[in-house]
């Protein structure tokens, strides 16, 4: 049991420190917090919170996952490498993708209650 909640202690680390080192994560999670103040003042269903919840967690995960991969990359290789830029490029282009579904998801639910 003392090992399974040490393993807590390492994740919630993971994400103080993605916090502290990502610029990108800190500009994702107060585009967060706007979008859950629209959710709040626009009295969203709870499907649309869902949807909202589950995007904000999508996007911010990614972000985690590709910093851990671009870490992980530049660990294994300081050189320049054509297969370590693809590997950082589809990482990257995870997360914009993400972010775009995200913005297209923030559209559908918010564009009734703007229009």
């Amino acid at each position: 049991m003392k090992a399974f909640l040490k393993s807590f202690t390492y994740a919630l680390n993971g994400i103080v420190v993605s916090f502290r080192d990502q610029r990108n994560l800190k500009v994702q999670a107060f585009i967060a917090l706007m979008i859950i103040g629209a959710g709040f003042y626009f009295s969203i269903t709870a499907t649309e919170w869902c949807l909202i919840v589950l995007s904000i967690a999508l996007v911010m995960g990614m972000e985690m996952i590709n910093t851990a991969i671009e870490n992980l990359v530049d660990l294994v290789t300081k050189e320049h490498k054509p297969l370590a830029g693809k590997v950082k490029d589809v990482v990257a282009g995870a997360v914009l993708f993400a972010s775009l579904m995200a913005v297209v998801t923030g559209i559908i639910i918010f564009l009734k209650y703007l229009v």
